[in-house]
């Protein structure tokens, strides 16, 4: 048969059809081994080899698969698209390398390709020894394109072992650095995952290194400063961060690394990733489309552990695409094996009956078909029907098998050494593992070499040239090995191993990661190391990690002496992440601890942890013995135990005989005024939100003197703090804002993630309140990522609510619907604790939705939840107005009015404009002549001034609508005109739209909505506008204000649209021009 070889032969097709119809497996094989050859740079000498009269002959393919290829290349438009200009792309891109010969090969004429031919070019690896992979390849490449656009893309690899997951990371780095990004590499560990923020520090502490000295401390002199105690080697056991600020400074690290050249962040293994650095990418996922950085991660399909959580929330993020290869076909398997048999110098397999059971014994899987093909290559077996049983015996064995048949034959001294860095994990230290193994470090660095040429340890990365650093060729190599090892070898191997990096002055994690596999044998030694290593965890800002640590510690045991303290700071790390398993060990904290001061901290955290698990009644039992143990002297304690005890009716109304005796201490305690303490401080909240809840006006001032120039305090006195910010988001009081910003500020540069939700929670219902729905909806939406990230389910009963009554107002109902589910709370609901806002927000929805005699119950049940808690100010939940409106809706308008006008009394008393105007406006849309249209006029008045500029909208428009019903035209075109202009510029549509059809039934043509000028800028518009003419750059601008700084693009360019300026000199001089026309002549 002739050769294909020169232009336009149409027999040459026809010749290289038949053959592919009855031999297409071989062409494939040719494909991958001249692949194979050319990496090698011996594809011109094997093309020679084979001849250009040889072509198909003798099964040497080669040069007749290559021409095959550029003719499949030159022609693929004419083939049926879009499966051809996909194949198309995948061999210019992926095949490139083959080109300067295969242009020879040109000019066909012909019409047509078979499938056949097709199947040659899908089975042929790329260069990096990728078979059919280039759909994920594409993805990988559309995911960097739209980085270097600006906006980030994840990607995230999912498959089983084995099965190309970390080839193709690879590849993805490799084509990342052709096109200009930096990479930052990180590789999960099942060893090393309770190393607090290990992959993290695999990520970062080589990109800082290669920093100059300049640019490093730039960057961590800014924002990204927080999260540089996660990178020390040794950090202070008391550190001025939580957790959150830890993620916080780790975003910004990774949008200044990012700042001139893209990133690509690439973490294979990301299933065995320790908790903090699962919780970092999780925090950065929603930020990516800011910033020019991808992140690529593999992990394995259903690994089940205590992460799973926060992968699923990685995974499945917006950014987020996920891939999953899928085994290779019978093709590109057969290919595979005869490049492996070939690479190994051994005769290439050319029984199909072979090369489909070796597909059929690994399942079509890439790592175990190379290290079948390798145990079979090294065994000297056949490739021939007749070593089939061979093949199957093998099978999804063939790594252990192999292992241990390299092990026969190696010398002596590479068994300990395997098993020495088995147990250190990858990335051991040779002299580490010399004496690990019992070996000098020449006879170590020997088996090493040995070790490596048999493909079982590979050098490090990063490694030094003089002390190297070696791991295992894959995970699945070093479990092979690992398992090998005795429970009993395991134990000794690892305690030695704590004690050589101890000695070696190595990181106190890094020690305690061994101690974690070792046996419990009462050692103080190793309690201590733990303890050690816990508080470092903590100072980090990783109580999880602490607390595997302290767990570990206390099965040891330690010394009686030692039990309490123990307990109690496994408790207090516990409850920082998951009060349910926090409560044991507080409890037997608590049960040890003797009448002291220490007994009584054991009791507030016990307390809290239980009211956090809704255990209101263990709570209040726990308290009220730890306030009769605390001495008259120690007024700080008492202050925190007197406002944890109050708190309880707020949370938890629990019996009616509780309730009334906490009231009765809330009178008691109001007279004297505390002094400025915390503990003070969180006394006053408490009693100002008992006040508030009742609809008492002394709230406000109380609230005020125990917000004013606060302290950010810790986690555990927040809850009592958020009773003042109630008290002053009820009343409408400016400064409320204030503090809470000052919160979430220090919650960013210090705080927990528990600390910066609740903030978050307080300051949306704040910006609700206002009517500022897109400040409110994005700060709602921050909280519920951090509350899914987390275990605070009791903020979901305050937060989920606001977040509905936003998206309510926004005209999002079933956005609203699904954010009330998202709460967790049964239908029907139980009446007890903050049901209230849950049962109000959705008698709302219900109501919208014409499900209106549900609404009227559910209002009605939101109505005895609050009274249960003590509760009458319509300012918190305005039920009875809720409940009004369904009445009228279902004809029951006397029964309507007076549930109107109950509201109104309770309003009148509390005063505050917001829950005033409300009910002024709903009993006078209820009430009908000129009593309606006075109550109407009253409710814009009391509003007009005031920061709820919604709801003073609301009164404008159903006033206007009043006086054009009443036939008083004179003022409609303003009242609704001016109602247009607020509801538009908040996003209100529900309310545009109500206002619009009342224009359009007046006969009134809607005027221009006022864009421009201060007044209409937003409140985070305001914020961005001052600081930009105060002169700071958009990056400083964003960490001042925690977002990103795309965000302040965007903000920024609505300031300049809406005050009619295009650069930052117009924008101050505008500045001046207005400060000079405030001031007085």
């Amino acid at each position: 048969m002739g050769a294909l070889h020169g232009p336009g032969s149409g027999q040459h097709l026809d010749t290289a059809q038949m053959h592919c119809s009855t031999r297409s497996r071989r062409y494939t094989s040719a494909a991958g081994s001249l692949a194979h050859w050319w990496r090698a740079g011996d594809a011109d000498a094997e093309i020679r080899r084979a001849g250009p009269e040889r072509g198909f002959r003798h099964g040497r393919l080669v040069r007749g698969a290559a021409q095959i290829l550029q003719l499949l290349e030159l022609r693929g438009r004419a083939v049926d698209r879009p499966a051809n200009e996909r194949r198309g792309r995948f061999a210019r891109e992926e095949h490139g390398p083959l080109n300067p010969w295969l242009h020879r090969v040109h000019g066909h004429s012909g019409t047509g390709i078979p499938m056949a031919l097709s199947r040659i070019l899908e089975c042929m690896p790329n260069m990096a020894g990728l078979y059919e992979r280039s759909g994920e390849l594409k993805v990988l490449r559309a995911a960097m394109d739209a980085t270097r656009g600006g906006h980030g893309e994840a990607v995230m690899i999912e498959g089983a072992p084995g099965i190309g997951k970390t080839s193709l990371l690879s590849e993805a780095k490799r084509i990342a650095v052709s096109a200009g990004f930096q990479v930052a590499g990180a590789r999960g560990s099942e060893f090393e995952s309770d190393f607090p923020f290990g992959v993290v520090r695999q990520l970062f502490e080589p990109l800082l290194a290669r920093m100059t000295v300049e640019n490093r401390q730039r960057i961590l002199s800014g924002t990204a400063g927080q999260a540089a105690i996660v990178l020390k080697r040794v950090v202070p056991e008391r550190s001025p961060g939580g957790d959150f600020s830890m993620l916080h400074g780790l975003y910004w690290l990774t949008a200044d690394i990012c700042d001139e050249q893209p990133l690509m962040i690439a973490v294979d293994d990301l299933h065995w990733a320790d908790s903090d650095s699962l919780k970092f990418l999780n925090y950065l996922m929603p930020r990516l489309e800011d910033i020019p950085a991808c992140v690529v991660g593999t992990l394995r399909p259903f690994e089940t552990n205590s992460q799973s959580h926060t992968l699923d929330q990685i995974v499945t993020a917006a950014p987020s695409v996920l891939v999953s290869p899928s085994r290779l076909s019978a093709e590109a398997s057969a290919s595979l094996v005869i490049s492996e048999f070939a690479k190994s110098g051994s005769p290439e397999p050319e029984d199909d009956d072979f090369l489909s059971a070796c597909w059929s014994a690994t399942g079509g899987n890439p790592l175990l078909l190379k290290e079948l093909t390798e145990a079979l290559a090294a065994e000297h077996v056949e490739p021939t029907a007749a070593h089939i049983p061979q093949v199957y015996a093998l099978g999804p064995r063939a790594i252990a098998r192999r292992v241990a048949m390299w092990m026969r034959r190696l010398p002596h001294s590479c068994g300990p050494l395997t098993c020495a860095i088995a147990v250190l994990g990858d990335g051991a230290d040779l002299s580490h593992a010399a004496e690990l193994a019992g070996l000098d470090r020449d006879e170590a660095l020997q088996a090493a070499k040995s070790l490596e040429h048999a493909q079982i340890l590979h050098t490090a990365v990063p490694s030094d040239v003089m002390n190297p650093r070696w791991g295992f060729v894959h995970p699945l190599v070093r479990a092979a090995v690992y398992e090998e090892i005795t429970p009993a070898d395991c134990h000794r191997a690892h305690r030695t191993a704590a004690h050589l990096l101890r000695d070696s002055k190595a990181e106190i994690e890094k020690v305690a990661l061994h101690l974690l596999r070792t046996l419990p044998s009462g050692d103080a030694e190793t309690v201590t190391l733990l303890w050690s290593a816990a508080r470092s965890a903590l100072a980090r800002g990783s109580p999880e990690t602490a607390a595997k640590y302290l767990r570990r510690a206390l099965a040891e045991p330690p010394a009686t002496g030692d039990r309490l303290d123990l307990l109690f700071a496994l408790g207090s790390a516990m409850r920082r992440v998951d009060s349910a398993a926090a409560v044991p060990y507080l409890t037997e904290a608590h049960e040890l601890a003797g009448p002291s001061r220490q007994r009584v901290e054991i009791a507030l955290s016990l307390g809290d942890a239980l009211l956090a698990l809704r255990r209101a009644e263990e709570a209040l039992a726990i308290w009220q013995q730890a306030l009769a143990d605390t001495t008259p002297q120690d007024t700080e304690l008492l202050y925190q135990l007197n406002a944890c005890i109050l708190s309880i009716p707020l949370y938890e109304p629990g019996r009616p005989d509780l309730r009334k005796d906490i009231l009765g201490r809330v009178a008691a305690l109001r007279s004297p005024k505390p002094s400025e303490s915390m503990g003070g401080r969180y006394l006053d909240c408490v009693i100002a939100g008992h006040d508030a809840v009742i609809g008492d006006p002394r709230a406000v001032v109380r609230a005020q003197r125990a917000l004013h120039d606060a302290p950010a305090g810790p986690s555990d006195g927040q809850m009592s703090l958020s009773f003042g910010w109630l008290a002053l988001i009820s009343a409408d009081r400016r400064e409320v804002l204030g503090s809470l910003d000052a919160a979430v500020e220090q919650a960013h540069r210090q705080g927990s993630v528990n600390d910066l939700t609740g903030a978050l929670v307080y300051r949306a219902m704040a910006w609700l309140y206002q009517g500022n729905l897109d400040e409110a909806a994005a700060d709602a939406s921050d909280a519920m990522h951090t509350v899914d990230a987390s275990s605070l389910d009791l903020r979901r009963l305050v937060l989920g609510p606001v977040q509905a009554e936003v998206q309510i107002e926004q005209g999002a109902l079933s956005r609203a619907q699904a954010t009330l589910e998202w709460t967790g709370v049964p239908d029907p609901a139980p009446l007890t604790g903050l049901m209230y806002y849950v049962l109000y927000s959705r008698s709302h929805l219900l109501r919208l939705q014409g499900r209106t005699t549900e609404a009227l119950n559910t209002a009605l049940a939101a109505g005895a939840s609050f009274s249960a808690a003590g509760g009458d100010n319509p300012a918190i939940v305005p039920w009875r107005s809720e409940a009004a409106l369904c009445l009228h809706l279902l004809g029951r308008d006397e029964e309507a009015r007076t549930m109107a006008d109950a509201e109104l009394r309770l309003a009148r008393y509390w005063s505050a404009p917001r829950a005033l105007g409300r009910a002024l406006r709903i009993a006078g849309t209820l009430s009908e002549g000129d009593a309606g249209v006075g109550l109407l006029r009253q409710a814009v008045t009391r509003l007009e001034g005031s920061p709820a500029r919604l709801e003073y909208a609301k009164a404008l428009a159903d006033y206007g609508a009043a006086l054009r019903r009443h036939g008083v035209r004179s003022q409609v075109r303003t009242l609704l005109s001016d109602a247009l202009d607020i509801a538009e510029a908040r996003s209100a549509a529900p309310l545009v739209q109500q206002i619009l059809d009342e224009l359009h039934v007046a006969g009134i043509r809607p005027r221009r909505h006022a864009v421009t000028g201060l007044q209409s800028l937003t409140p985070s518009e305001q914020r961005v506008y001052d600081l930009a003419v105060a002169g700071h750059t958009n990056r400083e601008i964003a960490q001042q204000l925690f977002v990103t700084a795309k965000t302040v693009e965007v903000h920024l360019s609505s300031v300049y649209r809406k005050l009619g300026v295009t650069s930052r000199r117009q924008l101050g001089a505008l500045s001046e021009q207005t400060h000079a026309a405030d001031e007085p002549e």
